[in-house]
């Protein structure tokens, strides 16, 4: 079944000392377009994060949000910068020696002095952290690929109505193209004899230039070739793959065989039902471009 290519999906896991969250949203787009929020120390993984992706997702504009968050207390960073301490303890000394000052060196005489303390903290290890990256990431993609099949469904149903309505009306344009003989023989005879008035032109002629001018407003091939894009249509919404650009494809053809038998048809009826075709036609390309 198809996809459409707007959908929404997030997952979240607290495991070896992390916290992640992964958010993925996906809108319409010509293109397979992904942009990529997360931490700058994981941004060696976006290809591997855009690989995992694109085994689900093949085409929109898709947003992809890393929350990442270490569950370690923030004290555990908070590390002694003993090469400023021993810098201090030393000129502490070498003041006391010069000016010969009494008292001893204590912990207090350290506490507000600058760059005393360091956060030192350890880059998480780029394997383990890909493994839960990867695992929230398949976790959100399930979420956001069904909820793109559930709404490519509805947009399935919505399409096959509408070719449905195509259908008929091919239809409905074949029957009227069979009466385009006895139409333009009338509409002929009646030319002539306004122009020639008591001039009598032989049936057998007026028959065989309406027969000429029918066969050249023929659309019987336009209807079957109609058809066929049809029946492609419709198979192609039952397939599991990005279907969109072929789709649309189609609906270009379909136009184009609606302005071809738009301009070999005379019978205003005819005309009328081509007027209903394009309409149609553009209703289904407006939809289609939620089509993956």
């Amino acid at each position: 079944m198809v996809a459409s290519m707007t959908g929404f999906g997030k997952a979240e896991v607290s495991k070896e000392g992390v916290g992640v969250t992964v958010e993925i949203t996906s809108v319409n787009n010509r293109f397979c377009d992904i942009q990529f929020r997360l931490p700058k120390f994981l941004s060696e993984l976006e290809s591997e994060i855009k690989k995992l992706i694109l085994t689900k997702i093949k085409r929109g504009k898709i947003n992809f949000i890393l929350g990442w968050e270490e569950e370690l207390p923030p004290s555990s960073f908070v590390k002694l910068n003993t090469e400023v301490a021993d810098v201090y303890y030393s000129i502490f000394k070498e003041m006391k020696k010069k000016y010969n000052l009494k008292g001893e060196i204590e912990l207090k005489d350290f506490v507000n002095l600058p760059d005393i303390l360091k956060i030192e903290k350890e880059e998480y290890e780029q394997e383990k952290a890909w493994r839960i990256i990867k695992e929230v990431t398949l976790s959100a993609l399930e979420q956001i690929d069904k909820m793109r099949r559930f709404e490519g469904e509805k947009l399935a149903e919505d399409l096959k109505r509408r070719v449905e309505k195509l259908e008929n009306t091919i239809d409905e344009i074949e029957k009227l193209s069979q009466l385009n003989f006895e139409w333009y023989q009338k509409r002929l005879k009646k030319r002539i004899s306004e122009i020639l008035d008591d001039f009598e032109l032989g049936q057998q002629r007026i028959a065989m230039e309406a027969g000429i001018l029918a066969e050249r407003s023929d659309v019987t091939e336009e209807c079957v070739r109609f058809r066929s894009h049809n029946q492609q249509f419709l198979s192609a919404l039952k397939e599991n793959e990005a279907v969109g650009k072929r789709l649309t494809f189609l609906l270009q053809e379909m136009n184009r065989e609606a302005n071809t038998i738009g301009s070999k048809a005379i019978h205003p009826e005819i005309l009328q039902k081509v007027i209903l075709l394009k309409e149609e036609i553009e209703k289904l390309r407006e939809q289609v471009q939620n089509i993956e």
